[in-house]
């Protein structure tokens, strides 16, 4: 398998408008590379598009998508680089171009380099503090564990404490996971490989924790002092309840047209809709209300994919909210049709109507509600069509 050919294949289906994309990741590296890699792409959608992260398998690979705005990846990069994570800007800096215009990343992957390559700098006082306090604290419970289950728990925590406190000590990026050990390889080999021995050793794991520590300033507990944050008194927010919910199908037909409701209401403007409803208390369940609304206004019967969408909004004293699936059309006869909407003039008419998901200019020209989905259904077209053509 081409894992560059693939991504860019991938793309091309879903993210046809991409102002760019990167494959990144261990993939690259065929000496790195295992039979369980996957493929991290990095994906730059136009500015009015919405961001999001999505795992989908592809010609045999497991996908990692992070797709969003060059805002949106900035704000991302900048808050976990914060955390002293560089995870994001890695992958740019070190990604390969599988679909848009090199050049239109190019000043983004130079400044993602000089970052990585910067390093985090010194932690701060309180973020060493913080890693001496709790790792001085898990060598006291491992020393006096008297429980097997406990001390291997606590054994365990500690070990990836020191790992992070020695990283954070020595001013280089943090990681998780496998990447806890790679940053420490990439900072100090012979300190790696010490620390990976002392993991079911706990004479090796106390001495490692207490030379980490020695380097990071010592041991910290008596005189380890946080404020509490000032609290206002004034009573919490009651937490919103949902006092009604909602259940719509982006519905698509057999030719990829999504299926909708031309609304003509007195005094208002055309409009469209997503056909479905409110979900009734003898529903069994939100899908459930779905396949009754979608049979009571179309007639229709559908696969039902998953939720791609939520949104709320304030109702009485509480809150409504409402759930969009993604769903395949089975049948529809408009005969069948059976709401109580259609009996009641005042509430105006209800012509169906098929739009082409494909062309992007009708979408366009459909003045869909709300219109927050709207943006989600021209961002994430592609992908909605792939996924409905797989289920």
């Amino acid at each position: 398998m081409d894992p560059v050919a693939d991504a860019a294949a991938l793309i091309a289906g879903r993210y046809p408008d991409a102002r760019w994309a990167l494959l990144g990741g261990s993939v690259l590296d065929p000496g790195s590379r295992t039979a369980g890699s996957d493929l991290d792409i990095v994906v730059c959608v136009p500015d009015d598009a919405v961001g999001h992260r999505d795992a989908v398998r592809w010609r045999g690979w497991p996908v990692e998508l992070f797709v969003n705005t060059e805002a949106g990846h900035r704000w991302f990069i900048a808050n976990e680089t914060a955390r002293r994570k560089p995870t994001l800007a890695r992958m740019i800096a070190l990604g390969v171009p599988v679909a848009g215009d090199p050049d239109l990343v190019a000043g983004l992957q130079a400044e993602c380099r000089e970052l990585v390559e910067a390093g985090p700098g010194p932690a701060s006082e309180a973020v060493l503090e913080d890693a001496r306090y709790g790792v001085t604290d898990l060598l006291d419970d491992l020393a006096y564990a008297r429980d097997i289950g406990e001390a291997d728990v606590v054994r365990s925590v500690l070990w990836e404490r020191v790992g992070h406190l020695a990283l954070a000590a020595a001013g280089r990026w943090d990681g998780g996971g496998k990447w806890l050990l790679r940053e420490l390889r990439a900072w100090d080999p012979g300190y790696a490989g010490r620390w990976v021995a002392a993991r079911y050793d706990d004479d090796a794991m106390v001495e490692v924790a207490r030379a980490t520590l020695d380097a990071a300033g010592g041991p910290l507990f008596e005189g380890y002092l946080r404020q509490a944050p000032v609290v206002d008194e004034a009573p919490a927010a009651v937490p919103a309840v949902v006092v009604r919910r909602g259940a719509r199908a982006l519905l698509l037909d057999e030719d990829g047209r999504l299926v909708l409701m031309r609304r003509t209401v007195p005094g208002r403007a055309p409009y469209w809709v997503t056909p479905g409803g409110g979900v009734e208390p003898t529903d069994t369940s939100v899908e459930d209300g779905l396949h009754r609304e979608l049979l009571e206004e179309l007639g229709a019967t559908a696969k039902i994919v998953r939720q791609v969408f939520l949104t709320s909004q304030p109702k009485d004293a509480g809150v409504a909210v409402h759930h969009y699936f993604l769903a395949r059309l089975v049948s529809m006869d408009l005969a069948l049709r059976s709401g109580p909407e259609f009996q009641e003039p005042v509430r105006g008419t209800y012509d169906v109507e098929h739009v082409d998901l494909r062309d992007d200019a009708a979408l366009a020209g459909v003045n869909l509600v709300p219109a927050s989905l709207k943006a989600f259904v021209r961002a994430n077209r592609e992908a909605l069509l792939a996924e409905a053509a797989e289920s």
